[in-house]
């Protein structure tokens, strides 16, 4: 609590900013896990049951991951495929893009966290620049004790939002990569299954 009483007033909404940003942050992390559901490399089971015992088997090995990206796609084209190719191609990119918006919600505002937080600290600087200014123009340049809180307050604020910004800004980049990871396979994925599925019904 002195560290934030020595930063000034700035250095409270970065703390607030930094917890607000690292809260969405982990909760983004745990709708990854969610929306990953059966990784990619683990479907290879699902496709030989499928192959093996059909589709009723191999939905009941997604079922354990059922709130997953893949199971999401695949349950659109098992639910729509009476209507045809093209109701199932809609209701899948319906369902692509509902998963793709609440994924963004979030990300930009914590890539907008990480992106303040660096500009707060700047201009907790100028706050305490300002402030040895006005210590120096009161008291002159005797008093040393006076002058390091302004200095103090201008560098533990320009540290303060580099600590939030760097960490957080890390942390949303290899987020964002893995979530853009699991949309690509799990698409690919999902349109290979319609494939199948269709063809299948041709050859019948």
């Amino acid at each position: 609590m002195a560290i934030v009483f020595r930063g000034g007033w700035v250095l409270a909404p970065i703390f607030i900013l930094g917890w607000f940003g690292w809260f969405l942050m982990i909760e983004r992390y745990g709708y990854y896990f969610m929306l990953k559901g059966v990784r990619v490399n683990g479907l290879g089971g699902f496709w030989r049951t499928l192959k093996k015992n059909g589709e009723e088997a191999a939905f009941k090995k997604l079922e354990r991951r059922r709130y997953g990206y893949f199971y999401a796609l695949a349950s659109d084209v098992r639910n729509y495929r009476d209507r045809g190719p093209v109701a199932v191609r809609n209701a899948m990119e319906e369902t692509r893009h509902r998963i793709s918006v609440n994924l963004s919600k979030s990300l930009r505002t914590i890539s907008t966290c990480a992106s303040i937080a660096p500009m707060l600290g700047l201009l907790g600087t100028v706050s305490g620049m300002v402030h040895t200014f006005e210590t120096i123009r009161l008291f002159g340049f005797g008093n040393a004790v006076l002058l390091a809180d302004g200095i103090s307050e201008a560098l533990l604020t320009t540290q303060a939002g580099l600590l939030v910004a760097f960490p957080l800004m890390l942390a949303y980049n290899y987020l964002a990569g893995r979530v853009e990871a699991v949309e690509k396979s799990a698409w690919s994925e999902a349109l290979k299954y319609e494939s199948l599925v269709f063809d299948s019904e041709v050859k019948e």
